[in-house]
């Protein structure tokens, strides 16, 4: 195979273009990237289901959800009380009443405590005990209690009001799936809080192992928090920033909008299962967001709500003439100022006193997920208020409309049709228009010039798009499809300003939504080949496009080739069961010398070769020898990074 490369004009190729799309599903936040290790923290969870009628969604309390008394039952007494709690938000807390000398409690934690041998962990909780005087005891031990990894002592004195209790632990040993237990003497405490978090989360916030996995893809942008979340089943549990903010005990719990949820009902090979105590905490909220964006040199593009609830759950919506449709836009406008604005603002003060003084300098926002016009839905004339309301004050803000869920309907071209005329009376109207497709592997390859004949006017954002095989497997065979689709983004970089696979995380046995991006459990985490797809085209993205043409290519083969000033990043991916190889590749009729390259390939012996969390590296982008003709083998994807001149070859 032969690649010459064209003189023609070279596409500029944004450094933003491939980013991630974070929602909280599959527990992607409480029992995932957020390290908080204790679940129901506040005793604030609420138990979900839906009924069986349109907009039927029924919650209700259970505080006392992965709290139990440990050991002989009669010891103690644990109730749970609404009112004078330690937050009007979150109005309960648990009351723990010892009898006889002492008496422990646990926490489920998820699928128990994970703990390494040597690593710090901070404890936080906050207690009212006007009548006990004394010590609580913290210890971490093995499933079946013959280990013990920590124990520790924490002296507290009387105290009327709430008090906030902190400590620090070194665990002496590694445990996996162990129980969390408090132990208490005799008398009585309130517990209004409790957690424990790995010293070395990142920003004291992020699980380490899932931030550094996301953080090498290199990602442009991060759009969160979702998604449908961003609707809520019902508008009351839809994602309202403002409930995320402040101090983390001080942030109003939901329900998450996929507790009621789960696709493999519909999957074959995957037996339904439900999370009807699937919550969120908000420990991860928009402040946070913005942080790890900035953590990832990411730009942040957060998504609102418009006022409409997900109209594949409900068709709950609020008149776009009501008071609280205002809200929405408010609420908008507030975010802005949250993100931007200086210390003498209401909203720029608040992301100050949360400790980020300076602005997160934001300059996109998406309006609306994935909503769609109808005889009764008014998404069009929704967005549209929002544009002249945002872009009266900040005329500087880029939003992204929507095309809707799909890209093969008359949804799809009612919102395309709408948006390319607005476009022309207003330039600023929209930045992009975000575009959703999970399609099975063979519409990927036979879509990869998808974008070669859209109008230029408006720019792409492929804001979910993952490829799904029969069974949902993140396997081989779906991840050489996206990277050949990829290649076909590359190529029409004019028109594509943001990409991004969806969703991103699952932990195991918590997964409502096949296949995902990254892989985890309470221990350990693993990235799919398809992760590994992704982080080989965002850390070697370059700055431009280069037209190029094939010579005995053969079939199933998918190339792109990218520049910038110092390196040619030649990417080749080959789909079918026949090797091949890459004999040279020619620039202005000078060849290029392969053998000094550096060469990383992706490959596996068959198209179900995947990852699991015991097998973690089993496919993955390895460094490979270069040669005069580089070997292309079956079943893979390849990356060649050729150096233009003579010198330091300092990519990695």
């Amino acid at each position: 195979m032969k690649i010459n490369l064209s003189n023609n004009t070279k596409k500029f190729i944004s450094e933003k273009m491939f980013g991630l799309f974070f929602e909280d599903i599959n527990y992607a936040a409480d029992g995932g990237l957020y390290a908080e290790m204790i679940e129901n923290r506040q005793f604030s969870f609420r138990r979900s289901w839906a009924g069986s009628a349109t907009n039927d969604y029924q919650t209700e309390y259970t505080p006392g959800y992965g709290w139990n008394i440990f050991g002989q039952q009669n010891s103690a007494e644990m109730e749970f009380i609404e009112g004078d709690a330690l937050c009007e938000k979150n109005p309960h807390y648990m009351k723990f009443l010892v009898k006889n000398d002492t008496a422990s409690f646990t926490n489920k934690a998820y699928d128990g405590v994970c703990l390494h041998s040597g690593a710090s962990y901070n404890f936080t909780m906050w207690i009212r005990n006007p009548d006990y005087e004394g010590k609580i005891t913290i210890s971490c031990k093995t499933e079946d209690g013959t280990t013990t990894a920590i124990t520790k002592e924490i002296k507290i004195t009387k105290s009327k009001e709430w008090q906030k209790i902190e400590n620090s632990f070194t665990a002496k040993t590694t445990i996996k799936n162990g129980t969390f237990i408090l132990t208490q003497s005799k008398g009585t405490v309130d517990y209004g809080y409790i957690s424990l978090m790995p010293a070395d989360a990142v920003a004291g916030v992020f699980r380490k192992d899932l931030f550094e996995l996301i953080k090498e893809t290199r990602p442009g942008f991060l759009r969160f928090p979702g998604g449908c979340i961003v609707e809520g089943a019902v508008l009351s549990n839809r994602y309202n920033w403002k409930d995320t903010i402040g101090l983390p005990w001080e942030r109003r719990w939901n329900w998450n909008r996929w507790s009621t949820h789960n696709i493999y009902m519909w999957t074959p090979g995957k037996l339904a299962k439900f999370f009807p105590y699937y919550n969120q905490s908000y420990g991860l909220g928009f402040y946070e967001y913005f942080l790890l964006a900035e953590l990832m040199e990411a730009e942040a593009l957060p998504v609102l709500s418009v006022g409409i609830a997900c109209q594949f759950q409900t068709s709950e919506m609020v008149k776009i003439d009501s008071s609280e449709f205002e809200e929405y836009i408010q609420s908008a406008l507030d975010l802005i100022e949250f993100a931007n604005g200086d210390v003498s603002t209401e909203w720029g003060k608040v992301r100050a006193e949360m400790g980020h003084k300076n602005s997160f300098n934001l300059k996109y926002i998406g309006i609306g997920n994935e909503q769609w016009e109808t005889d009764k839905v008014n998404f069009l004339e929704r967005y549209t208020l929002f544009e002249k309301r945002i872009h009266e004050k900040y005329p500087e803000i880029n939003l992204i409309g929507t095309a809707g869920p799909d890209v093969t309907s008359e949804k799809y071209t009612t919102a395309w049709n709408f948006f390319n005329k607005k476009i022309k009376e207003n330039k600023k109207f929209t930045a992009a228009i975000d575009e959703h497709y999970y399609m099975n592997p063979q519409w990927f390859y036979d879509h990869i010039h998808m974008y070669d004949s859209y109008s230029r006017e408006v720019p792409v954002f492929a804001g979910e798009y993952a490829a799904h095989t029969e069974h949902r497997e993140n396997n081989l065979e779906a991840a050489l499809a996206e990277a050949a689709f990829m290649t076909g983004l590359e190529k029409n970089a004019d028109v594509i300003r943001f990409a991004s696979v969806a969703p991103l995380f699952s932990r195991l046995n918590y997964t409502q939504w096949w296949p995902d991006f990254i892989w985890f459990d309470g221990d350990t985490s693993m990235g799919t080949p398809g992760y590994y797809v992704q982080k080989m085209f965002g850390k070697y993205t370059g700055t431009y496009y280069v037209e190029h043409s094939l010579e005995n290519s053969g079939e199933k083969i998918f190339t792109s080739v990218t520049s910038d000033k110092k390196f040619y990043y030649v990417k080749v991916v080959n789909s079918s069961d026949k090797e091949t190889s890459l004999d040279s590749i020619c620039d202005k009729n000078k060849q290029l010398w392969l053998s000094s390259a550096k060469v990383y390939q992706l490959k596996g012996t068959s198209l179900d070769d995947k990852n699991c969390l015991s097998e973690k590296e089993n496919i993955k982008l390895e460094k490979i020898k270069a040669a005069k003709k580089i070997g292309i083998p079956p079943f893979s994807a390849t990356v060649i990074v050729i150096r233009k001149k003579k010198g330091i070859f300092s990519v990695n």
